[in-house]
């Protein structure tokens, strides 16, 4: 069987790097993080690519730079792996039939790593064309069971490469740990926040861009305006015991906050009743709650289930996602 050389269409956002890090550096693969080349070339692309100026006018000929970035594939067997990041400018670049005619061999695959209607459009300002995407891929994956089965395509949860921090930044530091906007999850944490005070637990909830009309003044809690560095967030969980994860409306797939307690050996209490469900949950270092009333605190306050590191860790990384690709389109993908 011949190999196909993996292309991942990817992202410079610091998760992303951090989720993918182990293909990333795979020398048999190619990361594409940005449309966006350097220099003055790159200076007449932002001016073309310009979402507001487009909104004027639109500006033509944004696909005849897609060549460009694949300068360096050679082969004709490839494995294309598109993610949210194009998602958002394929009204413009049309990426998706410029591979499907320039490389006929290939395979295409999209996956989405947010809930679809999320996904925006630059240039339409409404969710990407999902339909579009359709006709040109062979697989079409979602990281949420409830997308995957509203939009009928397929479901694999997003994937964490192994993440590796400085020992002395293992250190248990708090009892509870959450980063995330307010999406109406302000009042559940307070609670949770001023629960795990009276109970002589430290919290540290890490609250993205709030309104200073919406804060609430609690010992645990810190607004932060500007986005946190992911190297931070994960600072800030390997200090931590137990990690929080709040999902969004309509979703049911676990978020990167169950990657990375799994991956830093963490407990994780989540909302998402779905998870017990799956292939990874374990009572003894996962704990769902419904609502503030109904935390297991006894699980927070306990010790580290796995002293020689999350057994599930395997599970979770880009090779699976890898393999799941695989067999989806009975291929093999090149790799070292």
């Amino acid at each position: 069987m011949d190999k196909y050389k993996l292309v991942i269409f990817g992202d410079t956002w610091d998760v992303y790097q951090t989720a993918y890090q182990e293909l990333i550096e795979n020398p048999k693969v190619v990361y594409i993080p940005t449309f966006r080349p350097k220099g003055f070339k790159g200076l007449l692309q932002r001016i073309q690519f310009n979402p507001k100026l487009n909104a004027v006018i639109k500006i033509p000929g944004k696909q005849r730079w897609n060549p460009c970035y694949l300068r360096q594939v050679k082969e004709e067997k490839v494995c294309f792996l598109v993610m949210n990041h194009w998602l958002r400018m394929e009204s413009g670049i049309q990426l998706f039939p410029f591979l499907r005619s320039h490389y006929p061999e290939s395979r295409i695959v999209c996956f989405t790593q947010d809930l679809m209607e999320t996904i925006i459009d630059h240039y339409t300002h409404r969710p990407f064309d999902v339909q579009h995407v359709k006709k040109y891929v062979d697989l079409f994956i979602s990281y949420d069971p409830n997308d995957a089965q509203r939009h009928q395509v397929e479901y694999h949860p997003t994937v964490f490469s192994t993440v590796t921090m400085d020992a002395n930044e293992e250190t248990d530091g708090y009892d509870l740990y959450f980063l995330g906007r307010d999406k109406g999850r302000m009042r559940t944490l307070v609670a949770i926040a001023q629960e795990a005070k009276r109970r002589g637990l430290k919290c540290k909830f890490i609250m993205l861009q709030v309104p200073d009309t919406k804060k609430v003044e609690c010992e645990g809690i810190e607004y932060v305006d500007a986005p946190l560095s992911y190297k931070e967030n994960l600072r800030n969980g390997m200090k931590s015991k137990c990690i929080i994860e709040m999902l969004q409306k309509k979703a049911a797939s676990p978020t990167f906050r169950t990657w990375e307690a799994i991956s830093s050996n963490k407990k994780l209490l989540t909302d998402n009743v779905s998870i017990r469900e799956t292939e990874w949950y374990d009572e003894r270092y996962i704990s769902v709650f419904n609502d503030e009333t109904n935390i297991d605190w006894d699980f927070i306050a306990s010790e580290q289930p796995f002293p020689q590191g999350n057994p599930y860790q395997a599970r979770i990384r880009p090779e699976s996602l890898v393999r799941f690709m695989e067999d989806k389109l009975n291929i093999q993908i090149d790799r070292a």
